[in-house]
């Protein structure tokens, strides 16, 4: 197994896959410091899950196919380079290989686009879309305990209260969000990591406790909200009002639609020059 990985060495393993080149996913494996199929197959899957995340079809960039190799057939994917950027942003970055990998494909990717592009942007994109999740299960815990249509927005914004000791309206003016945004989308994993826990350990106290009615629902929000707080302050030293908000995931998610077309571009068959 490589003990290191070799952006030359990466480059010249490219396969001919007649419209754009591609990469083994098990030889990839082995560059970043894998030595289990199975292990690997998962950081394969979490990529496949980032695709889709991003609006790409993930069949496209992650192909299934079986090689033949020492008389063996081994169970493997193509990988467009994309692909493979997406799985060196999702392995184990404590893994030295990984480390260099990542740096050596954004750095492809940036020069590409002329924008960084960071794990931290899948990982934004992962939890935003967990937040959507875990605040529908929150409603549904909600109405389950008698809460009212009409009585969402109180509910909500009681754990917002608890969370930055202010309203939603006046967190967004605080935060000098643009108008008719979502302020989730703003926010950067820390924060949307924060709201996770907040969201998902309020729907959690509202079911193991049986909470009811829209006065003790509403304080259960603002009590957990506010439990959510002062963890992140003592963790971080920082209120989470005070955190800035970044980039919006939509231009997150056009900026890494951007990076798949641009390395599509790299990777085609140069187009042969007609002699005179």
């Amino acid at each position: 197994m490589t003990t290191n990985f070799s952006l030359q060495a990466f480059e010249d393993s490219a396969n001919d896959g007649g419209d754009c080149r591609f990469w083994y996913a098990h030889q990839l494996m082995s560059w970043l410091g894998y030595d289990s199929w199975q292990s690997f197959q998962g950081v394969i899957t979490k990529a496949m899950g980032s695709c889709t995340r991003l609006g790409l079809d993930p069949t496209e960039a992650f192909t299934r196919e079986e090689v033949i190799e020492g008389g063996k057939t081994v169970k493997t994917y193509r990988l467009t380079r994309f692909a493979c950027l997406l799985v060196s942003m999702t392995a184990d970055s404590k893994k030295p290989e990984v480390a260099e990998a990542k740096a050596a494909l954004a750095a492809i990717a940036d020069t590409l686009i002329q924008q960084r592009v960071e794990s931290a942007d899948l990982a934004r994109l992962e939890t935003r879309e967990d937040l959507k999740i875990a605040e529908k299960a929150m409603t549904g815990a909600a109405r389950d305990g008698g809460l009212q249509t009409t009585e969402f927005g109180i509910f909500k914004d009681a754990g917002f209260r608890g969370m930055y000791n202010m309203s939603l309206r006046d967190l967004q003016a605080h935060k000098g969000m643009p108008q008719g945004k979502t302020l989730y989308d703003f926010m950067g994993l820390e924060e949307l990591a924060g709201n996770l826990f907040r969201v998902t350990q309020t729907a959690a106290r509202i079911k193991s406790k049986k909470v009811s009615g829209l006065n003790s629902l509403q304080r259960t929000a603002q009590d957990v909200g506010s439990e959510v707080r002062r963890i992140m302050i003592q963790n971080s030293g920082t209120a989470p009002e005070h955190l800035a908000i970044e980039e919006d995931v939509q231009g997150v998610q056009k900026r890494l639609k951007k990076v798949d077309r641009e390395m599509k571009k790299l990777d085609k068959p140069k187009a042969k020059k007609k002699s005179k």
